[in-house]
Formats: structure tokens, sequence, C-alpha cells
């Protein structure tokens, strides 16, 4: 009689949760916009924390690095344990905060200026261009006339639409338009006291760091078992490698190659050369496809200075991403992904039709560990079957069972 109870106890148990996940499919599946917009919303009021924590993440190497330093002098004079540890954990923050702003104070004296300076030539120079282009035309249209009365259309339609634009849609909504205005407005004070926010969180986030840590090593030893628990806490050790190693060590190589963008196109004499490095040094960080979209905009710019210079800088951009790829890149990175080529290129597309620029950037690592945690589950599969790990054993479609064979005791 019990194990009939307990039989359909356990059929109740199971028939609910089944009914419980179905509502929830059709929850998710009906209110998909709903549910995505609340998820927004979400992440909007957290946005402080997520940025914090990002900040303290990427500075928590230059921290623990600093307090190694700093806990080796102290130790000399020091005789207490816990207070030399105290002394380096605070000093490190603080030393850590100081090179942050050097850099920021060193980007707003030394490089704003000069991209400020760029843009405003850029301003200055339109006209000409639009003149340029004018003249182009003019002399199209009297070579090709058919072409340049095709393109007259084209232009005439252009600005009746600009026009119709400008006087149903700038005019008629005047008080629409200031109250975005207002809104916006709104937005960039309440994104400077994020900013505050967000850096308030970082330097408490850092000065916790391992408190946090041993916290949450706590609660997984609590509720999952011992061996579970040691293949997640290996998994997010094999994770924050890959994601601090990739993302540190992309952010030093894009600041290498920015500096050699700069120094090279100095003594090329190309135009905008603060301004075309910085791009080049930001877009850096985007693999793969970074050089390449750095390069666009450079090339634009360049083209209506001096068509010849455009080209020696797209020779130029070839030949830094080839020196980035194959020698500085390696260098820097060594072996922190370790996943094949048409995987990365793979994880780039699809993270970054995801979330775009950031998922370009974070697609690489997060795929690494998506990769290694199915490799880890097939070898381990596999070596329960007693079958080989190895996968050039699988080459051979004549081989369907490898490994090493059970022995029967019989």
């Amino acid at each position: 009689m019990k194990v009939e109870l307990k039989r359909y106890l356990a059929l109740g148990i199971t028939l609910t949760c089944v009914l419980l996940i179905g509502i929830v499919m059709y929850f998710c599946i009906g209110k998909y916009g709903i549910m995505i917009k609340q998820i927004k919303g979400i992440i909007h009021i957290i946005s402080p924390f997520i940025y914090g924590g990002a900040l303290a993440y990427v500075l928590s190497p230059l921290c623990n690095f600093l307090e190694r330093n700093i806990e080796e002098s102290c130790s000399k004079y020091i005789s207490s344990e816990t207070r030399v540890r105290r002394i380096s954990e605070k000093l490190a923050i603080v030393f850590a905060y100081i090179f942050l702003c050097i850099i920021i104070y060193i980007f707003l004296k030394l490089v704003m200026p000069q991209v400020i300076e760029s843009l405003k030539s850029i301003i200055n120079i339109v006209p000409e261009w639009i003149n340029k282009l004018y003249e182009w035309y003019e002399k199209l249209a009297e070579t090709n006339p058919e072409l340049g009365s095709s393109l007259n259309d084209y232009a005439n339609k252009l600005y009746e639409r600009a026009n119709g634009f400008i006087q149903s849609g700038v005019l008629s909504n005047a008080k629409q338009i200031l109250s975005e205005f207002s809104t916006r407005m709104f937005e960039f004070v309440k994104g400077i006291l994020n900013i505050v926010v967000a850096l308030i969180v970082s330097i408490y986030v850092l000065n916790n760091r391992k408190t946090f840590k041993a916290q949450f090593k706590k609660l997984v030893y609590a509720v999952l078992k011992k061996d579970m628990a040691e293949t997640l806490l290996d998994e997010l050790r094999f994770a924050d490698s890959s994601f601090g190693g990739f993302i540190i060590g992309k952010l030093i190589d894009s600041f290498i190659i920015g500096i050699i963008a700069f120094v090279v196109l100095y003594i090329m004499r190309m135009p905008y050369v603060m301004l075309l490095a910085i791009i080049i040094g930001i877009t850096n960080i985007i693999p793969f496809f970074g050089p390449i979209i750095g390069a666009v905009p450079g090339v634009i710019l360049i083209l209506f200075t001096s068509p010849l210079k455009a080209l020696y800088f797209i020779v130029f951009i070839f030949i830094l991403q080839q020196f980035d790829g194959n020698i500085l890149g390696p260098k820097i990175l060594g072996d922190k992904v370790g996943i094949p080529s048409f995987w990365v290129l793979f994880s780039i597309i699809v993270f970054g039709s995801i979330w775009g620029v950031i998922g370009m950037i974070v697609g690489v690592p997060l795929f690494a560990v998506i990769i290694d945690i199915v490799a880890k589950f097939v070898n381990n599969k596999l070596s329960k079957k007693g079958l080989s790990c190895n996968t050039e054993d699988y080459y051979s479609p004549s081989r369907p069972f490898l490994g090493k064979k059970k022995i029967s005791k019989k």
C-alpha cells in the first residue's frame, strides 16, 4: 500500500511539474513581447550594478598585482599579517583607481583636443566635398545626358521628401521635439548619476571581492553535491580565465595597435591621425572583423583629401592586421581561448547578431566556455561506455567502437 501511495505521489508531482512548465512555456511564447520589455526594464534598473561589476572585474587583475607587491613591501615593516593584508587591500584599490584616473586625464587632456580638431576640420571641409561632388555631377550630366536626367529626377524627389519631412515632421511636431529633447536631457543627467553609482559599486565590489567569492563557493557546496560543486567551480575558473585573459589581453593588444597606428600614420603624414588611430584601436577590440570595421571610416575620410593616401592607408591596415593576427596578438593572448578559427567566426556572427558590438567582443570567450562544457560532457559519456575520447579515432567509418573494451568477469 505504501509503495502504491509513493508511486501515485511521484506521478502527481511529475504531472504538476509538467503542467507548471507548460504554463510557463505558454506565457513565454504568448507574452514574449511583454516579457522582453520587463527584462529590459529590470536590466535598465540594475545597469549601474552591471557596469560597476564589469569595471571591478577589469580592474581586479591590477588590484591583485598591486596587492601582492604592496603586501611584500609592508611585511618588512609591519609584523601583523592581518594588518598587512588590510593595508595592502585598501592601497591596491586606491592605486588602481589613481591609475584609471591618470588614463582618463591623459585621454581628455592629450587625445580629445586633437580628436575635436579633426572633427572640426572634417566639418569645415564638408562644403568643399559637396562642391566637388556637384562638379562631378555636372560633368557626368554633360557626358551622359540620360544618366544625368535620371540623377536629377532622383535628386528632386529626395529634395521634396526632405522638404516635406521638415515641414510636416519638424515644424508641426515642435512640441514633441522639445519634449523629446527634455527627456534626453533627463536621461543624460540620469546617466551621469548612474556612472557615479557604478564607480561606487565597483569600489565596493573590489573591496569585498574575496568575501563574495568565498560566499558564492560556500553556497555552491551547500546546494550541490561535492562532485557537482567541484565540477561547477572548475568550469567557472575556466570561464574566468577565458573571459579575463581574452578581454584584458585584447584591451592591451588594441592599445598597442592604436599607438602603432598613430606613429605610422603620423610618419606617413596622413590627415586626422589621432582620430584614425583611436578608431583603429577601438575597433581592433572586435575579433576578426575589427580591422575591417576600423578601416572603412578611415578610407572614407582620407579619400576626400587624397585618393592616393587612401590607397596607402588600405595597404597599411592590411600589414597592421597581419602583424596583429600573426605576431602581436598570439604573443599577448597566447592560447586564452583555444578554439578553431571557424568557431571564432561563428561566435562573432551569432552573438554579434544577438547582442551587437558587445556580443562580438564577449562572444568568443563565451563560446569557448560552451565548447569546453560540451567537450567534457561528451568525453565523460564516452569514458563511461569504454570508448576513445580522441577525435582522430573517429575518422575511419569502419571502426565505430573504439578505445579500451570492458573486460567481462565471466
